[in-house]
């Protein structure tokens, strides 16, 4: 779903505005709508900003006939390519509330919208029941995912390591290549299947 989302929005879509588009795909129902209550983006950290929401419509990506209210927002997502991703319905909501879980850990709790974003990335690329294993992947598909220029990843790996989040990260012997290790101590209870894909 990652991959999908990092094509399907505008490369300058915000960290916030990729969350909550995370969210919206994974909780959809077959047809494309999709609620999102106010717990859902309190958790996510997103609050009551119609920022991300508005920068959505405007990338012509969902639509919601209201701002969120004191219960949440509906939305129709407009993109029917989103409803054909591999995931089925029961993986994207197990998905979704993994994401969740992962975005409120405690390392993550006070970090930017684009930190938890990096964050999440990364543990999705971690081989499932390897959580203390090095991962690694190309440094350009992981900025793009995250809607940042390769050269804008460092600076935010630092942050993840300073908040304990990763124990290290370095580059490969091609420069291309970017490996890290989670400081994670235990295995998470998904392991973040079918969103890379």
């Amino acid at each position: 779903m990652l991959s999908y989302l990092a094509a399907a929005l505008p490369a300058r879509t915000s960290p916030p505005a990729r969350l909550l588009a995370l969210q919206c795909a994974l909780r959809s129902t077959g047809p494309g709508e999709v609620n999102i209550p106010t717990g859902l983006l309190r958790g996510m950290r997103l609050g009551r900003d119609t920022a991300a929401l508005s920068e959505l419509q405007g990338a012509r990506w969902l639509y919601s006939s209201a701002p969120p209210g004191p219960g949440g927002f509906t939305a129709q997502l407009l993109d029917v390519a989103v409803r054909m991703q591999a995931p089925t319905a029961r993986d994207r909501s197990r998905a979704a509330d993994w994401v969740l879980r992962t975005c409120q850990r405690r390392e993550l709790r006070e970090l930017d919208a684009l930190s938890r974003l990096l964050a999440l990335t990364l543990t999705v690329h971690v081989a499932a029941g390897c959580p203390g294993a090095p991962a690694s992947v190309e440094q350009e598909v992981l900025a793009r995912m995250c809607g940042l220029p390769p050269q804008g990843l460092a600076p935010v790996l630092n942050v993840l390591v300073s908040a304990q989040f990763l124990r290290s990260w370095a580059h490969g012997p091609a420069s291309e290549d970017l490996h890290w290790e989670l400081a994670m101590h235990s295995e998470p209870a998904f392991n973040g299947s079918g969103l890379t894909a």
